[in-house]
């Protein structure tokens, strides 16, 4: 009997981008419902990317938008991505990370010449605020096209896949 074998990988790229609003209560108190800040692009999967912050929430017409809130925006034109994201706020005084955001998957497409975000409202506390800044962290995963090699003749049947490496979680 004649044995083939192939494989499919995925590609994964990650990337991270720390983003400090400094002089928060003067950006608060100057920027209007429905602005936003924009943070310097980064790149992540072959895609360019920046996070919005509004201060005073992503909508003037509705109350209840006008909670702060973060967006990941794709600042490549003419595109189509799908990212897995998470934003956090960094607790100034302990230094503690809280998710805003957890990884949840997001489609982008800017292909019609709008901008293409996804994003979280959340609750300032003092506590993200002390020192007045605020910094937000974003961590964007892009996974590519599953490839598929080639087609290969084999003397023998092919061994098994590694076993998955177990995590046990302590208490």
């Amino acid at each position: 009997m004649t044995w083939t074998a192939s494989t499919c990988t995925t590609p994964i790229a990650q990337g991270a981008h720390a983003f400090t609003v400094y002089q928060h209560g003067l950006v608060k108190r100057t920027t209007a419902a429905g602005e936003f800040v924009r943070s310097g692009t980064f790149a992540v999967g072959g895609y360019d990317w920046a996070v919005r912050y509004y201060p005073n929430g992503d909508s003037a017409a509705e109350a209840a938008c006008r909670q702060p809130s973060l967006v990941l925006e794709l600042m490549t034109a003419d595109a189509v991505a799908s990212a897995v994201y998470e934003l956090k706020a960094v607790d100034q005084v302990t230094g503690e990370r809280l998710v805003l955001r957890e990884d949840k998957t997001a489609a982008f497409d800017t292909r019609n010449g709008q901008f293409s975000c996804s994003g979280v409202q959340f609750v300032e506390t003092r506590a993200f605020l002390a020192g007045d800044f605020l910094s937000i962290e974003c961590i964007v995963t892009i996974f590519g096209e599953p490839r598929v090699s080639k087609t290969n003749k084999m003397p023998q049947p092919p061994p098994p896949p590694p076993a998955a490496a177990e995590t046990s979680d302590v208490s």
